[in-house]
Parts: structure tokens; C-alpha cells; sequence
């Protein structure tokens, strides 16, 4: 299929997709302002332990149903529809319900995606799809952050604007999918196996293992710099259309031959934003200008992140195979690490854990730039086997 004609029948699924995950901008607020700090770090284990699981669920039962990318999407936009209208105060719900849907539906966007772009087709195609998301995200955080100024702060509308969101993802998001064949499993065994894959274990610890962390910190910072969710909305909201400026006007710059150049950019960007993260615990109206360095700069850190996910994906396997291999391990991942950073800082406060944390994540995207930068820079052996076999067994 054509990549302009892939990315038109996308757009619809990608909107609503932001348009349901710009929850996940407040979920862990919310909790904490409720709840606190340990209650965020049960809330991001509980949730990432839900996509992970359900997206591996969902791919083995497809081997008995065959159960469509459609379907798929569908499913995952059903989960939030009908829990998040209880979910006001139940943080394990809404757990449930955010990571459902950001299970089925990544999984049937890997699923989608990892068939129809070949190597050279992927940097134009994630600058386009995050530029969607961006918007859409920037109109959603606005719109939340308005409900709650005038609303006093109150959550339950705001879960229930979200689950009438995902009612329409239910109905329209599946429609006009590009074709693809029922999602399945052959031998995901076979790929964790593999060298190569054993290879990309610490990127997808340092891109995507790190991140229950991140939501305990952001948390931790906006209601101790900002103390209400709708200070950090409107906060986040000009935060974001920065980061839609830029990447608006940087839109058309990047291509396969300048990879290595925008991330070791947006590396500088990422650490420079997690010096501003730890420097809020002694001055908090730094986390404000940490929220609006991270957005300008996480677009572009997001699209190396899009091609590195899709270049550690191309090696021998099914595709739903490499799919649940590297969504498993990341849920492993995630929890581990989450885990063993709350078990490591129990004995601090929330402003030294902020710190300890900020640390954690400035390192982290250093050594994953420099992963990243070998993968970019040479052509892995199995780049472009997507084009060649469009649905590869």
C-alpha cells in the first residue's frame, strides 16, 4: 500500500487514540491528589501490568477467533467506554480501564504499522502521526483543564467526558483500517530467543522499561509546584502547543539519512528537562519550565523512539509474534523497575525522590541515545523485510 494512502486511513484511529490517551496526562494527578505518591506508584503498576497483559491476551486468542485489527481497536476503546464512569476515587479501575486501552489498542497499531511501512517510509510517517497526536492532545488537555477550573476541581465529569470519547472510538475508530490479516501468534518463544532480539533488551528498558517512573515523578512535581490538576492543565496545555510549534516548523526536516542528528538534539532536550524535574523539588516553578521543555523536545525524542521500536522489530518472526515478545518484556520491565525504584527510595521524601528520580531518567535517555545512535547509524541486516513481505511469517 502506499505510505500517503496507510497514513490517510490511519488519521481517524491515530485522533482518537490521542484523544482517549490525554487522560493518562491526569490519570496519575488525579490519583496522587487523592491518593498520594505510593497510591501513584500502585496506579502506573497496576495499569502498564494491564496493557501488557491484555495485549498478549488479545493476540493469543486471535489465534482461536480470528480476531481482526478492527475488532481489536474496538475492544479497546469498549474497555474505558464502560469503566471510566466509576472510576472517580478507584484508582485500581481506572488502572484497569487506561491500561486496556492502551494495550488493544497499541497492539493492533504495532499490528497495522509494522506490515505496511518499510524501513524508509517510517520517519516521514511518525513525524506526521505524533504531529496528529500532538494536536489533539493540546486541544484535549485545554478542554480538560477548562472542565475543572469551572467545575472546581471536581474528577467525575472529567471520566465521564472520556468515557463518552471512548464510546465514539468504539463506533468510528475501527472504520476504513487498512486491510490486514486476523491478528495471531506462531512461535513467540522462537523470537525471545533470538540474538538479535536479546540485543534490544537494554532499548527497550531505557526507551519504554523507565516509564511508571516517569508518571510517579510528574505527579510528584505538578501538585507540589502547581497543587491543583487544573494549574497542571493549563501548565501542560502551553506546554504542548510549544511542542506542536516546533515540530510544525521542523515537520518536513527529517528523513532516514538525518536520524542520528535529531536525537542526539533531543537527548539534549530530555536531560536538560529532567535537570529542570529535580531542580523543582527546591524551586517548583521550575517544573513549569520543565513541562514546557520536555513537550518541545519529546516530539522529536518520540519519532527516533517510533523508528527505533520498529527497526528492533525487524528481525525473523511473525509479526504478532515480535509484537508480544517486545510488549511482554516491556511490561516486565516496567513493573521491575518500578518496583525496585519505589523499594530503593522508600526512605525519602517526595522532593528526594523527585531528585533521585530525575537523575534516573536524565542517565537513562543519555545510554539510550547512545544505543540508539549505533542503531540508526548502520543498517540492521533486516531492515525493509516489511516491504518485501508484507505479511511476514
Amino acid at each position: 500500500m502506499v505510505v500517503s494512502a496507510f497514513e490517510r486511513r490511519m488519521r481517524p484511529f491515530v485522533a482518537l487514540q490521542a484523544a482517549v490517551a490525554a487522560l493518562g496526562a491526569f490519570a496519575g494527578v488525579f490519583v496522587y491528589a487523592g491518593h498520594g505518591a505510593a497510591a501513584v506508584a500502585r496506579y502506573a503498576a497496576l495499569m502498564y501490568g494491564t496493557a501488557g497483559l491484555s495485549l498478549v491476551l488479545a493476540f493469543a486468542l486471535g489465534m482461536r477467533i480470528k480476531l481482526s485489527a478492527t475488532r481489536l481497536v474496538q475492544a479497546g476503546f469498549a474497555l474505558p467506554a464502560l469503566l471510566l464512569w466509576w472510576a472517580d476515587g478507584r484508582p485500581d479501575l481506572l488502572a484497569l480501564a487506561v491500561g486496556g486501552f492502551l494495550g488493544l489498542t497499541w497492539g493492533a497499531r504495532h499490528w497495522l504499522e509494522l506490515q505496511a511501512l518499510a524501513n524508509g517510509e517510517r520517519d516521514g510517517y511518525a513525524t506526521h502521526v505524533i504531529a496528529l497526536a500532538v494536536g489533539v492532545t493540546l486541544a484535549g488537555t485545554l478542554a480538560v483543564s477548562g472542565l475543572l477550573w469551572a467545575l472546581h476541581e471536581a474528577h467525575a465529569p472529567i471520566y465521564a467526558l472520556f468515557a463518552l470519547l471512548s464510546v465514539a472510538g468504539a463506533f468510528l475508530a475501527g472504520r476504513g483500517l487498512p486491510e490486514a490479516p486476523p491478528v495471531r501468534l506462531e512461535q513467540p518463544l522462537a523470537v525471545l530467543r533470538q540474538p538479535a532480539y536479546r540485543g534490544s533488551l537494554p532499548l527497550f528498558l531505557l526507551e519504554s522499561g523507565l516509564i511508571g517512573i516517569t508518571m510517579v515523578l510528574t505527579a510528584t512535581g505538578a501538585m507540589q509546584s502547581l497543587e491543583q490538576a487544573s494549574d497542571y492543565g493549563w501548565a501542560a496545555s502551553a506546554a504542548t502547543l510549544c511542542g506542536a510549534v516546533a515540530l510544525y516548523v521542523m515537520r518536513s526536516r527529517r528523513h532516514s539519512g538525518n536520524r542520528v542528528g535529531w536525537m542526539r538534539a533531543a537527548c539534549f532536550g530530555i536531560v536538560g528537562a529532567a535537570a529542570l524535574l529535580g531542580a523543582s523539588a527546591a524551586w517548583p516553578r521550575l517544573f513549569i519550565a520543565y513541562l514546557l521543555l520536555q513537550a518541545v523536545v519529546s516530539p522529536f525524542w518520540a519519532a527516533s523512539e517510533h523508528v527505533l521500536n520498529q527497526r528492533a522489530l525487524d528481525i525473523q518472526g511473525a509479526v504478532g509474534d515480535r509484537i508480544v515478545a517486545r510488549e511482554g518484556t516491556l511490561a516486565v520491565f516496567r513493573l521491575g523497575t518500578l518496583a525496585l525504584f519505589w523499594w530503593a527510595t522508600q526512605a525519602l521524601d517526595d522532593h528526594q525522590r523527585l531528585v533521585a528520580g530525575a537523575l534516573i531518567i536524565g542517565l537513562a535517555a543519555v545510554l539510550e541515545f547512545q544505543l540508539g545512535r549505533h542503531w540508526l547509524a548502520h543498517q540492521h541486516h533486516g531492515a525493509g523485510a516489511a516491504a518485501a513481505h508484507p505479511y511476514p511469517r
